[in-house]
């Protein structure tokens, strides 16, 4: 099925090192080569590999016949012989004309059959360019091995690859060994594939009762019949599959094609395959080189071929591609204890050279804090340096110390000692230097208790590995939370898959009734397959994946394997929670016990809000605004003076009058009296000067009819003992205004402000609680994808360009998990409590209600428009036509009247919802939020969300080295490297 296909081409494209995708859908020796070292440690060459590995698996191109020095007639004989046949099964197939093959050969000689040759040929689909590949490889310089010309492994021996196991457990099946029932090939689906073989066998030859006799012949036949002409020619692989066929016969004895031969000949060289490590709790490595430490691993014995392959250190505790630490458990919390010690104590305790800087002035531009800001620049700098360093230092000890001794391979106990009283020294330095106890900081009294719990697990899981160390041959199906069960899992996985595959590919051989007997049954799974509908696995909802997660189906029958890395995030993101939740309690309990009763406000609420407001006047214009007040006041108790004097009410003698002032003043000076100080400050001591003053007034000189200059009188009076006390009854009176102002705007009850930070700390809870939980099963919808070819990766062009660009971009994951959470949460929560917020405040009340009233009105009519356009739509149209076009074009001129009407309101609506969903998806770095053509510009230079292909590609890097089939295809390596041509030979991989 399509699924299946799509899901071994995207193996196969995961297999293949290059950047760029290789159509012809092969692994070369540089793939294995690497794959080894990446996923096992195991360094090998790429010639060692074609000679160990590719030598005997991967057969000869059909387009590169000609070896060097090779005969050119005998390979054009040969070719023209299967030609023959193939036309004469055409011409039988097609047109009912039967013709037998040495007749078309003889014609074909003559070239008379040019025009049924062409329609071969354009059937056939390939081989001109086939012969043009050919001739491009015999352009090769002689001596040098072109890339054509190099081993591969393409999709079908690939595929046979995989099929070792299964072949196995028919030998197995066969010889009835007691409890061996892992057979994953029915009697029945096996004598199927035997009968075709005959049936196309006869269907191919120009005798209709071929011989089932296995001669060099038969089998040369055999491969005539299916394309493969290269093979055909080789008679010393011909004389070897005869031999394998005859295993445990005499030289007297025949051998004919049927069930139990074609078993011999599939299963002679892969006696070594062990299948019981199937089922057993070990690695792949393991399974076949054996380790002392593993209760069920193979016996440890030197490798026939040692010298093709060196084991290399590779820091396999770390590996958070390969996954080849022992406890996975142990590896989460150690990067949980690392991140929690060093928001707990690390951050908080490092210096700053950025505080000593001078505080910038506030409501001041650039020029006036340019020497704030760049000492700020220059110290932030150095500040973020040592943060960076300080954090890599403690990351390096914390994980990389801490896991020491935590492999698969060989657990010494003295690295495991070092390691738990490193991680001991960790848990106890930072609380006794620091302590736990902060007053006033609840969420980082929780974080540093989290720090210590995390510190005693670790310590405690280390113990345990000194416990396993301590002991030979232990079982450890009954140890907990190692990566063990993972290998064992993925393993059956694998057998589980290739089962499910082969079900699926005989489901598509449908059985071929006598008379159509002339067909080939590859013909005949052609025909089947282009009708097949795509048969992909829709396991891709929450649901779905809650319930194959409780059953175990994710993990043992589809065999995803979920990265350390993925997991330690996931596992952070649930203590998230509870952080969110404690912030949430804690700011809900700020605000409950920081509002301000109406009785108890006054100028406190202004006063806490002096970084936005100040409650004391500007000195400037109050003293402007006095100043101006008290010249007024003068000018106008002239005005009074002059008015009662020319009426005759008012005389004054101002000589008189200076002379009293001057004794009273002199004498309020000595006896330090307070009576005269208004007096003397506002006129002048001196008589002369007083009348001289004051003679303007009365004893005006001013012609009549003309104002009196009381401006100049007024100048000369001296005000300035006023201004300081009424330039303090105006400033409290601003400062109290403004207090009132503010308290006004303050919130009136306390719920107005208790119930939106409740609800916020809420749905921020809620939020992180909900992309936490759909984390695991977008890791295993994302995988399924992938492998169904749903989601374009490794096969496209394009896409994987960009995947294997950021194949190392993973170590953004942890950390894009950790604060988008955060963020996501926060944005979410503080939308939901500010619109709460404006809804409960008195100053904005009317507001939201006045919109909510416009909403019901606007819903209500919408709902009265859907109800009417459901109605047209469903009496009205059929499919894309209408059934009565008058009434569908006047429904339609008053839906899209109607529309334009309120698409202000979907505008609006669609806003809120985009708005609402970038703040969830700011969370979600596993799935794309933009599509593609809004994601990136510039052409693809741009990328807008790029954190998305980070999580796939990390994926994509998992399923390189953990996807169930190259599980087993790594471990057939392995078995290859280890035993040499004695294991899966040239003549067992030919059949």
């Amino acid at each position: 099925p399509l699924a299946d296909l799509s899901e071994l081409l995207y193996v196969v494209a995961l297999h293949q090192a290059s950047v760029a995708y290789r159509e012809d859908v092969s692994v070369n020796a540089a793939d294995i080569s690497l794959f080894l070292i990446s996923r096992y440690g195991v360094q090998c060459s790429p010639e060692n590999v074609e000679q160990f590995i590719l030598k005997d698996i991967a057969g000869k191109r059909n387009d590169t016949i000609l070896q060097e020095g090779g005969d050119a007639t005998e390979s054009t004989e040969l070719k023209n012989e299967s030609v023959a046949q193939d036309m004469s099964l055409f011409l039988r197939s097609k047109f009912g004309i039967t013709i037998k093959a040495e007749d078309l050969k003889d014609l074909m000689a003559e070239d008379k059959l040019s025009r049924i040759k062409e329609e071969h040929d354009q059937t056939a689909q390939g081989e001109p360019q086939k012969e043009e590949v050919k001739q491009s490889n015999s352009n090769s310089p002689k001596g040098e091995k072109s890339s054509e010309d190099s081993p591969k492994m393409d999709l079908v021996e690939l595929v046979a690859m995989l099929m070792i196991p299964e072949f196995r457990k028919l030998e197995v099946m066969e010889q009835k060994v007691e409890g061996e029932g892992r057979a994953s090939v029915s009697d029945e689906n096996f004598e199927f594939c035997v009968n075709a073989m005959i049936h196309d066998l006869a269907s191919f030859g120009s005798s209709e009762q071929p011989s089932l006799e296995i001669t060099p012949s038969m089998i040369r036949d055999l491969f005539l019949r299916y394309g493969e002409t290269t093979l055909a020619q080789d008679d010393e692989l011909i004389d070897e599959m005869v031999k394998a066929a005859r295993t445990g016969l005499s030289d007297k004895d025949q051998a004919f094609l049927d069930k139990s031969t074609f078993v011999k000949a599939l299963t002679h060289d892969i006696e070594q395959y062990n299948l019981d490590h199937e089922e057993s709790i070990t690695t792949n490595y393991d399974d076949v080189f054996g380790n002392p430490k593993m209760k069920n691993s193979a016996e440890a014995e030197e490798p026939q071929n040692a010298v093709s392959f060196v084991n290399k250190f590779t820091m396999e505790t770390v590996d958070m591609v390969a996954h080849t630490y022992f406890c996975r458990t142990q590896m989460m919390i150690n990067w949980l204890f690392f991140v929690f010690t060093y928001f707990a104590y690390l951050y908080y305790e490092t210096p700053s050279f950025t505080r000593g800087c001078p505080r910038f002035k506030y409501m001041s531009g650039w020029a006036e804090n340019k020497t704030q800001a760049e000492c700020n620049i220059v110290n932030s700098i150095l500040d973020w340096l040592i943060s960076f360093g300080l954090i890599c230092a403690a990351g390096m000890l914390f994980v990389g110390l801490g896991s020491i001794g935590n492999n698969l391979k060989k657990t010494h106990l003295v690295p495991c000692l070092f390691a738990m009283a490193f991680l001991i020294f960790l848990t106890v330095y930072f609380p006794l230097t620091f302590g736990i106890i902060v007053p006033g900081q609840e969420p980082l009294i929780f974080m540093r208790l989290v720090a210590l719990t995390l510190g005693s697990v670790s310590t405690i899981a280390r113990l345990r590995l000194i416990v396993i160390a301590c002991k030979q041959h232990v079982d450890l199906t009954s140890v907990p939370f190692t990566s063990l069960k993972s290998e064992a899992a993925i393993k059956k996985a694998s057998a589980v898959k290739v089962a499910k595959l082969q079900e699926n590919a005989f489901a598509l051989h449908g059985k071929l009734t006598e008379s159509s007997a002339i067909r080939s049954y590859f013909g005949q799974a052609l025909t089947s397959f282009a009708k097949l509908d795509p048969q992909y696995r829709k396991r891709f909802n929450w649901d779905d994946c809650r319930q194959d997660f409780s059953s175990g189906r994710i993990v043992n029958e589809d065999g995803v394997f979920f990265s350390g890395r993925l997991l330690s995030g996931n596992l952070a993101q649930m203590l998230l929670c509870v952080v969110i939740m404690g912030f949430g309690y804690n700011a809900t309990k700020y605000v409950r016990d920081n509002w301000i009763p109406l009785e108890e406000r006054a100028n406190a609420v202004a006063e806490s809000l002096e970084m936005v407001i100040t409650l004391a006047a500007d000195q400037t214009i109050v003293k402007s605004a006095v100043d101006g007040c008290l010249e007024m006041f003068v000018l106008f108790l002239l005005r009074v003076l002059y008015f009662l004097d020319n009426a005759g009410l008012l005389r004054l003698d101002c000589i008189l009058l200076g002379t009293f002032l001057q004794s009273f003043c002199e004498r309020a000076f000595f006896e330090d009296e307070d009576d005269g100080d208004f007096a003397c400050s506002l006129f002048t001591s001196a008589p002369e000067q007083l009348c001289e003053t004051m003679d303007p007034i009365f004893r005006p000189t001013t012609p009549l009819g003309k104002a009196m200059p009381l401006d100049d009188v007024a100048s000369a009076i001296n005000i300035t003992s006023l201004v300081s006390p009424i330039s303090k009854v105006v400033s409290q009176a601003m400062s109290d205004n403004i207090a009132s102002q503010v308290n006004i705007l303050y919130p009136r009850d306390r719920s107005m402000v208790v119930v939106p930070v409740a609800v916020a700390a809420g749905v921020a809870t809620l939020c992180a609680l909900i992309i936490t939980l759909l984390f695991l099963p977008s890791i295993t919808a994302t995988t399924l994808k992938l492998r169904t070819g749903v989601i374009p990766s490794v096969c496209d062009p394009k896409t994987r360009t960009q995947y294997t660009f950021n194949v190392n971009s993973g170590t953004f994951i942890f950390g894009s998990m950790f604060w988008g959470i955060l963020a996501s949460s926060l944005l979410v929560g503080g939308i939901v409590g500010f619109i709460l917020f404006l809804a409960m405040w008195q100053v904005t009340a009317y507001l939201i209600m006045q919109g909510v009233a416009l909403g019901i009105g606007i819903s209500v009519t919408l709902l009265l428009k859907w109800l009417l356009k459901r109605t047209c739509r469903t009496k009205l149209y059929r499919g894309f036509y209408r059934n009565n076009p008058l009434r569908a074009n006047l429904a339609e001129l008053v839906n899209e009247s109607f529309n334009f009407a309120t698409s202000v309101a979907f505008a609006i609506i669609r806003m809120v919802k985009l708005l609402f969903l970038a703040a969830f998806y700011v969370g979600r770095i596993d799935t794309k939020f933009l599509a593609p053509g809004a994601n990136e510009y510039l052409g693809g230079l741009v990328y807008v969300d790029i954190f998305p292909d980070y999580f796939i590609a990390d994926i994509l890097s998992t399923e390189a080295h953990r996807h169930p089939y190259i599980e087993r295809l790594g471990t057939l390596y392995l078995y290859k490297l280890k035993y040499g041509p004695t294991f899966a030979t040239r003549a067992g991989c030919a059949w």
